[in-house]
């Protein structure tokens, strides 16, 4: 998997090379989906459900994995929207998904916007509660928020297999599109978002100073006083990669875990679910914005392309 690189960008120490995954389940654990979507206990209760023991870390391919897939299917399903599975092999020969649903937006010339986290980890009681439960959840979270609503854009909310090995579930979803890949306008990546406390910021990756995304969240931003949020800075080696090579912009939220990456200590307790929280509804009025704004994204994206140059 991924090393981790430090690199300074003015101001934020930014990781370059990241790649997480969400956890499992066990009917103990059930989120409680009556309480407002960016609850930090519902988003925590989530995550544990993804992270329990007896889904084993959700190695790509493992019965774990498709327990995992089966609560992220049903969660999506409640909220009516239609989630679907797009299967493919990776790497090893391993059946595994990517699993895909539609916000439908009231404009179809506008663009699309696609909020991503993946759903695999390592497996072998390796549980991956921060990596990469809590960037499902937060995606999760997201779509409870949004759904009912109609903005002007689609939105597409993705769960990635196969992330550990190589991105190679939304590397697979960009070589076999299930939607028009020049209408997409903004990818979101979800990714390790339950660590705030190791270092006391989130980094929002690939917020580039001329993409109109940036100037959205550092609007956005001000809502939230009790996150530090570092924009700016180059991501490498995650979701957002296979989307960022074909031209469309990305930003990449994600907290540092010095302790806990890729180790058997990457459980739920160990989250700070509050922040986690937070987050989570920072990139969900991120997600609002860039689905609701008047301005000309697609031209944007003709543009800028990924890096705003």
């Amino acid at each position: 998997m991924p090393l981790v690189r430090w690199y300074r960008d003015m101001r934020w120490p930014l990781v370059l090379v990241l790649a997480l995954a969400p956890s499992a389940h066990a009917e103990s654990k059930v989120p409680d989906h009556e309480a407002s979507p960016y609850d930090a206990a519902a988003v925590k209760a989530q995550v544990a459900a993804l992270a329990d023991p007896a889904l084993d870390g959700r190695a790509s391919g493992s019965e774990g994995d498709a327990a995992g897939r089966a609560l992220i299917r049903a969660r999506l399903d409640a909220l009516g929207l239609s989630p679907k599975e797009q299967a493919f092999d990776d790497d090893a020969g391993h059946a595994t998904a990517n699993i895909l649903a539609t916000l439908p937006g009231s404009d179809a010339d506008a663009g699309i916007v696609i909020v991503g986290a993946h759903h695999d980890h390592l497996g072998h009681k390796h549980l991956g509660a921060n990596d990469n439960a809590s960037g499902v959840a937060a995606m999760l979270a997201i779509a409870d928020a949004l759904h009912g609503t109609q903005p002007r854009r689609t939105i597409v909310f993705a769960a990635w297999g196969a992330e550990e090995r190589g991105e190679e579930g939304s590397a697979y979803f960009v070589k076999h599109p299930t939607i028009d890949l020049d209408h997409v306008v903004e990818y979101i990546n979800l990714d390790m978002v339950g660590s705030y406390s190791a270092r006391g910021w989130v980094a929002a990756m690939g917020t580039f100073k001329k993409l109109p995304a940036t100037a959205m969240l550092e609007a956005g931003k001000k809502a939230f006083p009790r996150l530090s949020v570092g924009i700016g800075g180059r991501a490498e080696r995650s979701d957002h990669e296979a989307f960022c090579e074909q031209g469309v912009p990305y930003v990449f939220f994600w907290t540092p875990d010095d302790r806990c990456y890729h180790e058997t200590c990457d459980t739920t307790d160990k989250l700070d679910a509050a922040h986690m929280a937070q987050i989570a509804a920072l990139a969900g009025d991120l997600v609002s914005r860039l689905a609701n704004s008047k301005q000309d994204l697609l031209a944007s994206r003709a543009k800028l392309g990924c890096f705003g140059r």
